[in-house]
């Protein structure tokens, strides 16, 4: 039979499809390289060896796939639109090539720089194949067995599956036996299984899940301080976990009755929340996006990336926030068939801003280790396609011959590599301190290594000292005291002494506290340049609560957004509020009047971000920290006494 009519035409999946088109936006790029290789600890038997490759190719069509569009109406799509397929054509002589360095002055070295070589070069996706399997030999009893291949024809998932069959048909071809039969499907009945799922009912439900689950969308979360789009890494570094700590974290897991993958979920997000404060924030999980057999047991490339949800909780315990990660995992699974990239576009964020799904976590507990013959082997993940800002990679799991490793893959050109490495280190130090204390708090986890405490608090910050903890009513008070008849404010035509100032905010402040306004209450601001501006402000610290200051001119969408929020007790909005407080006493304002005693810890006014990269969130600054800044103002910018504009919005 003639080699053109064993060429076979298929089609695509969703996850083949998305790769493809991101490819063409960059076709001279490795972006979408991926591979590893297996460090094969024993002799090899070379011929063996390469007729096993060559009947695992014949066996897998993703292997001996490229893809063509079709743009006539006959084979297009429903209105004649270019169609993608996937061209499947007979399998190389010899697909496995074979590298022998064993007389190289440093066989390992230069097998490192021959992958890193290898998966520099792009792949053309119209002409195959796009796969590249080596043989590199270091010694008689040591070699490496590289498999380069496009994201496109293959994924991690599937490159496992196919990487098993070869050392099935490796031991049997070995022991001169008949292999099994091959459990490989066609790639059109992997295609066929996902094919009733756009148009079902199934998919509607799993779309109003993940819609209902990010009606806001978190601030992409990062550990450099930018985040940029996709690149492929050069920056990567691995750990081994010690077996005794694999152990521990399997018993923690197990105790908990949770899976080792929500563990190492929930630990990682305790290394972000601790390192940037935030306590709500999404990760991008790679799936495998197989849910039938045929899937499952053929290679091929489905993988789906979808966001999982993170809300740690500074004041609760890790077994609490390993529960929650747990069913959020739950759930991300059972609604994992809807597309990562249709997410993505409903939500808005199309147009380059995938990289909003997060950091990638992804634990593959399916990479396990091989052995070819008697020879075992160790897998090492060279790359596993686009990284964006930081990708944390577990591989293996509890009980396996390699163990568990982290690999942290970053993009270099937003963290250093002894930046890398001190990440690693302290995702490391988390995993120590939960498996020796589980119910430890969220907030107390420690991420500083000896002796980094004291550089930031004491050597990076220079020389400290000490200021008067006092609020910012005792402040004000004392100002008024020291110069009552000075003009406090001008608004135009209309001025205010401190005296007046002082006694118009002290009604306000009573009239807020019979309106219920108490420590930690929040009370919106929304009114216009002008003297009343100044009293509501002071009227409300002098209450006890926290102002929160909007802007008359914001868009109604925005102030919706900081309202909501913060959902202050009540909202200022209208001068004439304040004509209210003329019922009340004007004398000094002290915690026999507050609900409750005024504290320095407690909030002064809330300040929303820009929220030029997401929804806007507050920051609440504390009477301590107001009181303590212009306290120290005062000493720094004394020239600057005197009359100041305000010059900004008060929001």
């Amino acid at each position: 039979m003639s080699d053109d009519a064993r060429t076979l035409r298929r089609p695509t999946t969703a996850a083949q499809l998305g790769i493809w088109v991101a490819q063409q936006l960059q076709p001279d790029s490795p972006l979408y390289n991926c591979g590893g290789y297996y460090e094969i600890h024993g002799p090899v038997d070379v011929d063996v060896f390469a007729r096993a490759v060559h009947r695992g190719v014949e066996e897998t069509e993703a292997l001996r796939s490229h893809f063509t569009e079709d743009t006539g109406p006959q084979d297009g799509g429903p209105g004649g639109e270019p169609r993608l397929w996937q061209v499947v054509t007979p399998a190389e002589p010899r697909p496995l090539h074979v590298v022998d360095l064993r007389d190289t002055a440093d066989p390992e070295a230069e097998a490192h720089r021959w992958t890193a070589r290898e998966m520099a070069k792009p792949f053309d996706l119209a002409r195959g194949p796009l796969s590249a399997q080596t043989l590199l030999l270091l010694a008689d009893d040591r070699s490496f067995y590289v498999h380069r291949y496009h994201h496109a024809v293959l994924d991690g998932f599937g490159q496992t599956v196919y990487a098993a069959r070869v050392a099935a048909l490796y031991a049997a071809l070995l022991a001169d036996q008949e292999p099994p039969a091959s459990p490989f499907a066609t790639l059109d009945r992997v295609v066929a299984e996902e094919s009733a799922y756009p148009h079902s009912r199934r998919r509607a439900n799993d779309r109003a899940h993940w819609l209902d689950l990010f009606t806001d969308i978190p601030d992409p979360i990062s550990l450099a301080d930018r985040v940029t789009g996709s690149t492929h890494s050069s920056l990567r570094r691995v750990h081994q976990l010690t077996q005794d700590l694999v152990a521990r974290l399997t018993a923690l897991a197990d105790r908990l009755g949770i899976q080792w993958p929500a563990l190492a979920i929930a630990a990682t997000a305790v290394l972000y929340h601790r390192m940037t404060g935030r306590t709500d924030f999404t990760f991008a999980l790679p799936l495998a996006g197989r849910t039938g057999r045929t899937g499952l047991t053929t290679p091929s490339a489905m993988v789906n990336v979808l966001p999982i949800r993170v809300q740690p909780d500074p004041d609760r315990g890790f077994a609490e926030l390993a529960a929650d990660v747990s069913r959020s995992l739950a759930n991300v699974i059972r609604h994992q068939r809807f597309r990562g990239e249709d997410l993505v576009r409903e939500l808005g964020l199309s147009g380059g801003r995938q990289a909003r799904l997060g950091p990638t976590v992804n634990v593959m507990a399916f990479a396990g280790e091989l052995s070819f013959g008697t020879s075992p082997a160790t897998v090492h993940p060279l790359s596993t396609g686009p990284v964006n800002d930081l990708k944390i990679n577990f591989y293996g799991q509890a009980g396996a011959p390699g163990g568990v490793r982290i690999e942290f893959d970053a993009d270099p050109t937003l963290y250093q590599e002894h930046e890398l490495a001190a990440h690693q280190n302290r995702l490391v130090s988390i995993l120590e301190q939960l498996a020796e204390d589980p119910g430890a708090r969220v907030g107390a986890v420690e991420v500083l290594a000896p002796g980094e405490r004291e550089r930031l608090l004491g050597d990076w910050n220079g020389v400290t000292r000490e200021v008067r903890g006092v609020s910012l009513p005792v402040l004000f008070g004392e100002q008024a005291a020291r110069t009552p008849d000075a003009v406090a404010v001008v608004a135009g035509e209309r001025s205010l002494t401190y005296a007046e100032l002082d006694a118009w905010s002290n009604r306000v402040a009573r009239w807020l506290i019979a309106r219920g306004v108490r420590a930690e209450s929040f009370v919106g601001v929304m009114l216009p340049r002008s003297v009343e501006l100044v009293v509501a402000l002071l009227g409300v610290v002098k209450a006890g609560g926290a102002y929160v200051p909007v802007d008359v001119d914001y868009p109604a969408e925005r102030v919706g957004q900081i309202l909501g929020d913060a959902r202050p007790v009540i909202v200022i909005d209208d001068p004439e509020m304040l004509d209210e407080s003329d019922a009340y006493a004007d004398g000094p304002v002290t915690d026999e009047d507050r609900v409750v005693r005024l504290e320095l810890s407690h909030p002064a006014y809330v300040i929303f971000t820009s929220g030029s990269t997401g929804r806007p969130k507050g920051v609440v600054v504390e009477h301590r920290s107001v009181g303590a800044y212009l306290e120290r103002a005062r000493e720094v910018y004394g020239d600057a006494a005197g009359t100041a504009l305000l010059h900004s919005s008060v929001a």
